[in-house]
């Protein structure tokens, strides 16, 4: 029985190990330092390399610092969160700096399940925010999000273009919207997974915003771009339904 168990740590020790630390990477010292969770200490000596000449374009400094930030910022122990109140925001800067980095995205791609953590954490933030109808915060914080991108997101900015608009940040908000509407129109985006049902929330948002300003035709011009981003998206169905009778009864 004692040799059952035995054989059970070991491979929950040996799966741990092997998802903790950076895939791919090269760092000894770091990865020993995460995986027995000495965080601070990974933390500061990653920072460190960051300073060195022969370090200055790795990738991998800034994906352990990350890493680290993203855990103290969710320890168990409360005096260590609340030093880290604000490590998500520095875990997603620092993921941002080691997307830079990683110029061919082999890294990327490898840690994409790390990287897709701090997404969706920060995704949480900006959903938040637009929920409560703070509007400006959630322009910056998806400005942060897109960063997290190997590529430019023209539907994120066409959400943060929507949200200055609501901010009332007009002549801004209007710059994002028409720079992402030329690219969207030209077929250049992708979906995101993670930030699709904030796409279509936003843009209903948008056109109920439009509509009270008594700009029915743009309302209606959203919403068809918000079908080509999203073309089975039965709410979009319904509020462009719901604009056009109105429009239709207003003649």
């Amino acid at each position: 029985m004692k040799f059952i168990y035995l054989i059970v740590f070991i491979f929950v020790f040996l799966n741990s190990e092997m998802r903790a630390q950076v895939i791919g990477g090269t760092e000894v010292k770091l990865a020993k330092l995460y995986n027995s969770g000495k965080y601070e200490s990974c933390l500061y000596k990653a920072e460190n390399l960051t300073f060195k000449e022969d370090h200055k374009r790795d990738p991998e400094p800034y994906l352990y610092m990350a890493m680290c930030f993203y855990e103290l910022a969710n320890s168990p122990d409360e005096y260590i969160r609340e030093d880290y109140k604000d490590g998500l925001k520095q875990a997603v800067k620092s993921t941002a700096k080691f997307i830079k980095k990683d110029k061919k995205g082999e890294m990327y791609n490898d840690n994409i399940e790390f990287v897709n953590k701090v997404r969706k954490a920060q995704f949480d933030i900006i959903d938040n925010y637009f929920k409560n109808e703070e509007y400006r915060k959630a322009a910056t914080a998806s400005k942060s999000y897109s960063k997290l991108n190997r590529e430019p997101d023209y539907c994120i900015l066409y959400f943060r273009g929507i949200s200055e608009v609501l901010s009332n940040n007009i002549s801004q908000g209007n710059r994002d919207i028409s720079d992402a509407t030329d690219k969207i129109n030209e077929g250049v985006f992708n979906i995101d997974k993670i930030f699709k049902p904030l796409i279509s929330t936003s843009i209903i948002k948008f056109s109920e915003y439009l509509v009270g300003e008594n700009k029915k035709d743009e309302a209606l011009k959203n919403i068809i771009l918000g079908k080509k981003i999203l073309p089975n998206d039965g709410y979009l169905d319904v509020t462009y339904n719901m604009i056009k009778k109105n429009t239709s009864s207003d003649n």
